[in-house]
C-alpha cells in the first residue's frame, strides 16, 4: 500500500499517534494517492500503518476540520473533490492572505531570512523529485511569511495550499521553471526594499496557480 511507503518515509515517529497518522493520510492526499472522492477505509488504513482505530478516526477528524476529508453518517471519511469553483474561491482567499502575510513581514525580512530563502531555490533547482520540489516551493513561501510572527495567518495559509496542491503537483514541473524565476524576482525586490514590486510579482505568481487551476479537465477538478 502506498500509505505505508509515505509512512516509511516520515520514520522516525515522535508525535502522538493521532497527529502522525493525520500526517501521514494529509501528505497522501496532497500528492494525489488519495485522490478526490476515495473512501477511507478505517481497516485498510489501522492495518497499514499498525496503529489502532482510535487514532485514524481521531486524524479523520482533523482532516475534516482542514477540508480535505468529508465524514457521512453510515458511509465514513471521503477524500473531498474539489469544483473549479470552489478553487478559484480558494485561490481569491490564497492570494488575500498571502499578500497580508508578505505586506506584514516585510520590514521583518533581513539578510538572514531572504539568505535562506535563497538557497531554497537552489535546492528546487537541482532537484528531481516532484514532491520534494513542491514542498521546497512551500517551505520558500514560508519563510517569508513567518515573520509576519502570526501562527494562526500560516496555519489558514496551509490549509489553502493542501487543498489545492493535490490538483496541481503533478503538472508542478512543467512550471518550475517559471515559479523559481518569479521566487528571485520576489527576493530580489525584498532585498532592494520595494514593497510595491514585491506584491506585484507575489500577486502575478499566484494568479498564474489559479489559471492552471482553472485549465484543468473536469474530470480531475
Amino acid at each position: 500500500m502506498e500509505l505505508k511507503r509515505i509512512a516509511d518515509e516520515m520514520q522516525p515517529r515522535t508525535m502522538a499517534a493521532r497527529d502522525w497518522v493525520f500526517q501521514v493520510i494529509r501528505t497522501a492526499i496532497v500528492r494525489g494517492v488519495l485522490p478526490g472522492g476515495m473512501p477511507l477505509r478505517q481497516d485498510e488504513i489501522s492495518a497499514a500503518l499498525s496503529v489502532s482505530h482510535i487514532p485514524v478516526r481521531e486524524a479523520f477528524r482533523q482532516l475534516e476540520a482542514q477540508g480535505l476529508v468529508r465524514i457521512y453518517p453510515n458511509r465514513g471519511a471521503v477524500v473531498t473533490k474539489l469544483t473549479k469553483e470552489e478553487m478559484a474561491n480558494i485561490m481569491d482567499t490564497r492570494i488575500l492572505l498571502e499578500l497580508g502575510a508578505l505586506r506584514t513581514a516585510f520590514p521583518y525580512l533581513t539578510d538572514s531570512v531572504l539568505d535562506e530563502a535563497e538557497s531554497i531555490i537552489n535546492q528546487s533547482e537541482n532537484e528531481t523529485d516532484l514532491h520534494v520540489i513542491e514542498d521546497l516551493n512551500l517551505k520558500f513561501h514560508f519563510v517569508l511569511y513567518k515573520c509576519a510572527n502570526n501562527d494562526v495567518l500560516l496555519q489558514l495559509i496551509e490549509q489553502l495550499h493542501a487543498n489545492v496542491d493535490r490538483y496541481v503537483r503533478q503538472y508542478y514541473k512543467v512550471a518550475e521553471e517559471t515559479s523559481n524565476s518569479d521566487h528571485r524576482q520576489l527576493i530580489e525586490a525584498c532585498r532592494n526594499k520595494d514593497m510595491v514590486l514585491a506584491d506585484a510579482v507575489l500577486r502575478t505568481h499566484l494568479e498564474l496557480a489559479k489559471k492552471l487551476l482553472a485549465s484543468l479537465d473536469e474530470s480531475i477538478a
